[in-house]
């Protein structure tokens, strides 16, 4: 009997530690879930932000390549910004473009000395001189410091141009991004930061510089 007491007593203590230790693992788990989820939601978006980036590098690098080609050709504009949306592709969005400068740079490119600059919304009209069929893009110039007809393309330079160039531009295309994020991690930043600090995304530029092709 007492043994049969004694199993019995065994028993229901070895229940109370199994019980308490499975309490404990489910308060740990809902303690380390939350840190997991926002792990896992900082890695998302992380990702999707670099992807923006190099979208947009990739957009700004196939834009000046078209710039160098297209030299002081009629609405030269408007081909550079054709091949920036067009190489924008999912999942970013050309939507998200605020602005695109075009600019006449330094030889290192370090130093803009004009630019165009086209503002995403509205549309410009775009009609040329040889066989590209005519059309429009969704941007509207609110500066025009550096038209197609200011472009040096002559190796040996542009005298007739102000300020005179002793040799062919050049050229830099810069394109201002809006990346928005994805997931509900941009709430958590807005309640640390505080007063919106996390806000709806980050704007960010890219830039890439490349010398005009001469006419020789």
């Amino acid at each position: 009997m007492c043994r049969t007491l004694r199993r019995l007593v065994s028993v229901a203590r070895s229940e109370r530690i199994r019980g308490g230790e499975d309490g404990q693992t489910l308060v740990e788990f809902a303690m380390v879930f939350p840190l997991m989820m926002i792990l896992l939601m900082g890695i998302i978006e992380f990702s999707l932000a670099f992807n923006a980036v190099l979208g947009v590098d990739r957009a700004s690098e196939n834009g000046v390549l078209v710039a160098s080609e297209a030299g002081n050709s009629l609405n030269a504009d408007c081909l550079i910004l054709q091949e920036v949306d067009n190489k924008l592709t999912a999942p970013n969005s050309d939507a998200s473009i605020s602005t695109v400068q075009i600019q006449r740079t330094n030889a290192s490119g370090v130093t803009i000395l004009a630019a165009d600059i086209w503002t995403r919304g509205g549309s410009t009209a775009c009609t040329f001189n040889d066989n590209t069929p005519p059309f429009s893009v969704p941007y509207t110039a609110t500066s025009l410091g550096y038209p197609d007809s200011q472009r040096c393309a002559v190796l040996t330079g542009c005298s007739a141009l102000s300020p005179a160039r002793s040799t062919v531009d050049t050229i830099g295309v810069q394109v201002r991004y809006t990346y928005t994020w994805r997931t509900p991690l941009s709430s958590l930043l807005t309640m640390i930061g505080g007063n919106g600090s996390g806000g709806g995304g980050w704007t960010f530029n890219k830039r890439n510089v490349m010398r005009i092709e001469p006419v020789l």
